[in-house]
């Protein structure tokens, strides 16, 4: 081999000449060329290639062309034999099966079956068992029950007979959908008894009880699907920059998109400048092809599918993730009760001029004030002069005397004391009190009254008038409507409700509503501009009706209405984009549906929403001993599954005393069993993750030259192990040969952060051997 070399040399000597420097490095099936040079005829060095490819044809033969002191080649060429290189370890495809036991056949449990079987997969079989009360079940997916093992049991899912028939012995999680919130508890808890391993998925809405029942039952997760779908249909209604907005942990996180423009700053910048402690990029829509030794082979992923060194330019659409503000305060240790007593103390005088401008601000304050203090003076007034001039009368009922006469009770009080020496002076001025407290009493109630009253009229005065334009008008005021409303308020959109339900205007009485027929009345709500009309009746065809006559009415804009339709059917979903373009027709129950089969393999979802129409769920894991993510960095989690990690909380504390989580984690960062991790997936994602099917990594050539300083070797040795995960031992035997090469296994996002930070420590060749496997 080395005479081989020999003869390369003298080759690329002949056609470089001194315009170039060269590195060759031999390996058992491949014969790379890595050459430094900014100016050579790129052309010429390609047919020479090919020549010697034609002359090798011994695995792969590969030719770099880097610029001077630069760890990537910036022009390539490989030619190779198809099985060259051994390829990176593949899970093995053996097929598991799991028995799902789903109570109720509605929307919601029929939504559920297709799901679920979206998350197996092709290599993992399901056994799913269905329960329903009726035997004439109307089904709304067309061959569902291809996809169940057995015939539907007919019965009451509350009844040991019934769970018993379904085999809850050997069920890994029951789900219980039904409509019934109280049949759903009912079931959950008669199933825990009879299978004390099983995991509960149920529906319902009863945060408190969810919770106990949590603590009690264990394995328990309660999910309310006209929750987990309104974020969706609120998001779509924006029609603006914002996908989503949830909360981890007390922090809250906005997911982002933006258009590059041709004036934008961004234009040329690297993309990976923008990942950021407190922003993370999550996926990107490039109108651009780059040429990269980093460009993965599975671009069609909604994730991490760009290559690293990619730079942004006019038309690109990145969309990222951002921590905006902490939703609460962190937690802090109680006050002393004698630091509360001396901060009362010095806040006293403050406190005591607050209340005497609240006093003042209000004329009707200022009179029952005065009222309560002369009443109050009065009263004491009365009851010393009673005990001091009625011989045998005690404080007691001197006080109760008193009180008697402000409240009017003259002949109450001295309809009792016939026989008693009462002086008459003392008579006049009782006289004098009862009067000034009827005064007094007469005038405060009166006040009370026209208080009332004007609150009354207040109660029932008129909506706030219709926004004149850019409002969102939300059609429909059941409870995924409502959820809809609250959140656009959070964003402070203006918006028209239209129902056509009376009971339905006690609702959100500070926000114009119409009442009335809604295709006669969505005409009076400015549709001409308004920015998007939401629409979820439970009418799908009310609906439907509704968008024709949106859109038609706003056929003369430049921009169409914006149109989020809720519908029942999702297979009416590309009719209705060919019928209404840029339309966003949502299944809330095909939505929940998705949360409720990630529950259903143990994760907890907490939310879900969508991205270019494909629904992203927020999954918390936590990780078990010898499952498929213990022992890996959050890295490899990340490109390897395909998800997007935002939140990682170590179950013992860091070394050094450094905190215990992080949001947005580092890639570097190691999981173990009793970690926490949170991350944002489609349903391909998380079926990954509970099959343990990682993508492919590439096979890399990391060729490192003496350190600079010779202090940096030990750090060059941590950083490979740190982003490469290779054992310690083995970076370090490494670094104490340098300069020397080693072939790694590699994502191309770690790949491309090892040259980076290598190469201001030493001299840094990296370069890829061989192409993943595809699929």
């Amino acid at each position: 081999m080395a005479s081989l070399k020999d003869v390369i040399d003298g080759q690329l000597r002949q056609l470089l000449g001194s315009s170039g420097t060269w590195f060759i490095d031999v390996g058992d099936r491949y014969f790379s060329i890595w050459i430094e040079s900014t100016n050579l005829d790129l052309n010429r060095l390609a047919t020479w290639g090919k020549t010697f490819w034609q002359q090798w044809q011994r695995g792969n033969f590969l030719l770099f062309v880097a610029e001077p002191h630069q760890p990537f080649p910036y022009w390539w060429k490989s030619w190779s034999v198809a099985s060259a290189l051994p390829q990176s370890t593949q899970i093995g495809e053996t097929v598991a099966s799991d028995r799902f036991i789903i109570c109720g056949l509605g929307s919601l449990g029929q939504f559920c079956i297709q799901s679920l079987h979206r998350f197996a997969g092709e290599h993992l079989a399901l056994e799913i068992c269905a329960i329903d009360r009726h035997a004439n079940i109307e089904w709304e997916i067309p061959q569902l029950t291809e996809l169940l093992s057995e015939p539907v049991i007919i019965g009451d899912c509350r009844q040991e007979a019934i769970l018993k028939t379904a085999r809850i012995d050997r069920c890994r999680t029951l789900l219980a959908v039904t409509s019934d919130e109280a049949t759903n508890i009912a079931t959950a808890i008669v199933a825990r008894r009879l299978n004390p391993n099983v995991h509960l998925v149920v529906r319902s809405s009863r945060d408190n009880l969810n919770a106990l029942l949590k603590k009690k039952l264990g394995n328990f997760l309660a999910l309310n699907p006209t929750e987990l779908p309104a974020p969706a249909f609120a998001l779509a209604a924006l029609e603006e920059n914002i996908l989503a907005v949830f909360t981890i942990e007390g922090q809250q996180f906005r997911v982002l998109q933006h258009t590059i423009t041709a004036d934008s700053p961004l234009v040329g910048t690297p993309v990976h400048h923008w990942q950021r402690r407190h922003q993370r990029l999550i996926s990107i829509r490039t109108c651009h092809s780059q040429s990269s030794i980093f460009q993965p082979t599975r671009p069609h992923r909604l994730f991490n599918h760009w290559p690293p060194d990619l730079c942004f330019q006019a038309g690109d659409r990145p969309i990222w993730i951002e921590r905006v503000q902490r939703v609460t305060p962190s937690p802090m240790s109680e006050p002393h009760s004698l630091q509360q007593l001396l901060q009362w103390v010095r806040q006293f005088p403050e406190q005591v001029q607050r209340f005497w401008q609240w006093i003042h601000r209000d004329r009707s304050r200022e009179l029952i004030f005065n009222g309560l203090w002369i009443g109050s003076s009065l009263w004491l007034l009365t009851a010393i002069l009673l005990r001091y001039n009625v011989p045998k009368l005690t404080w007691q009922k001197a006080f109760a005397a008193g009180f008697i006469l402000l409240l009017g009770g003259f002949g109450d009080v001295f309809g009792g004391l016939d026989n008693d020496p009462v002086p008459p002076w003392l008579l006049v001025v009782c006289i004098l009190v009862a009067i000034v407290s009827l005064l007094f009493i007469v005038g405060i109630l009166g006040l009370l009254a026209e208080k009332l009253l004007q609150a009354r009229f207040d109660f029932l005065k008129k909506r706030p008038p219709l926004p004149a334009a850019d409002h969102i008008i939300v059609v429909g005021l059941d409870r995924i409507g409502q959820q809809v409303v609250q959140l656009l308020r959070a964003f402070r959109q203006p918006l028209v409700l239209l129902v056509d339900n009376p009971e339905q205007t006690q609702l959100f009485e500070d926000l114009p509503m119409l009442l009335g027929n809604i295709p006669e009345k969505l005409p009076q709500a400015h549709l001409e501009t308004a920015k998007s009309v939401v629409l979820t009746t439970a009418d799908e065809m009310l609906n439907l009706e509704a968008a024709l006559i949106a859109r038609q009415a706003t056929e003369q804009r430049e921009s169409p209405i914006g149109l989020v339709i809720g519908i029942h059917n999702p297979t009416l979903t590309n009719d209705l984009q060919d019928l209404l373009p840029r339309a966003r027709p949502l299944c809330a129950y095909a939505l929940a549906a998705e949360a409720f089969a990630g529950a259903a393999f143990g994760e907890t979802m907490l939310g879900l929403f969508q991205i270019d129409q494909q629904t992203v769920l927020i999954a918390d894991y936590t990780v078990a001993a010898g499952d498929t993510l213990e022992g890996k960095l959050i890295g490899e989690v990340a490109y390897g599954y395909a998800v997007i990690p935002i939140f990682y909380n170590r179950h013992q504390q860091f070394l050094g005393g450094e905190t215990s989580h992080q949001f947005l984690p580092s890639d570097t960062l190691q999981l173990t069993a009793g970690d926490r991790l949170t991350v944002l997936a489609t349903i391909d994602g998380l079926r990954r993750i509970e099959q343990g099917k990682m993508a492919p990594r590439r096979l890399w050539r990391l060729w490192v030259g003496h350190p600079r300083i010779a202090e940096a070797a030990l750090e060059i040795g941590n950083l490979i192990t740190k982003i490469t995960g290779l054992p310690l031992l083995r970076s370090r035997t490494f670094i104490q040969q340098l300069p020397a090469a080693i072939t790694l296994e590699l994502y191309e996002p770690q790949a491309f952060r090892l040259g980076q930070q290598l190469q201001a420590l030493a001299p840094v060749r990296l370069f890829p051997l061989a192409d993943r496997e595809k699929g």
